[in-house]
């Protein structure tokens, strides 16, 4: 368990600091991909609701402090999408890879929702402008995003874990 825990930190580190190194460099017209939620997603799919719900805490709470647009947003929607995906984790189903990148936008969709709901509800903008805005910036990002998760994804595919030797 304490094993699984560094792998899990270690790579949230590593991501974390490749998210904010690294990615602004690989921007493509403005839009750049969310590494943050999909090692979210992979924690809770490969664990369990409550490791989700806490990396998920914990992950939106230190992106909050490094960037403080509404102190809690990032937590309180990374939080959201920890726990739907670690409702799907490999240990209740199985499920298979296309399966895994569908549920990867849903996280991404319900992770925005959660973000640009708080926003509307602190700045007064429009309902109409959460659409606008999972439209033009979420999809895309989510596209993007699954670029990178295809990774792992083929890495599981094609080299699966606790095969034989």
């Amino acid at each position: 368990m304490i094993k699984v825990f560094f792998r899990w930190t270690g790579l949230v580190v590593l991501l974390y600091i490749l998210q904010t190194t690294i990615v602004p460099l690989i921007t493509v017209f403005g839009i750049k991909p969310d590494l943050l939620v999909l090692v979210l997603f992979y924690i809770g799919f490969k664990n369990d609701v409550i490791p989700a719900v806490f990396a998920g805490f914990f992950l939106g709470l230190t992106q909050d402090f490094y960037s403080p647009v509404i102190l809690g947003q990032n937590a309180l929607s990374k939080t959201v999408a920890g726990f739907f995906a670690g409702v799907f984790n490999e240990k209740v189903m199985r499920i298979d890879p296309i399966f895994q990148l569908i549920l990867l936008l849903l996280i991404f969709v319900i992770h925005d929702a959660v973000f640009f709901a708080v926003e509307m509800f602190k700045t007064d903008t429009p309902i109409q402008a959460i659409g606008v805005e999972m439209v033009s910036s979420t999809l895309p990002r989510a596209l993007y995003t699954l670029f990178f998760a295809l990774i792992p994804a083929f890495r599981e595919y094609f080299f699966p874990s606790g095969g034989r030797r």
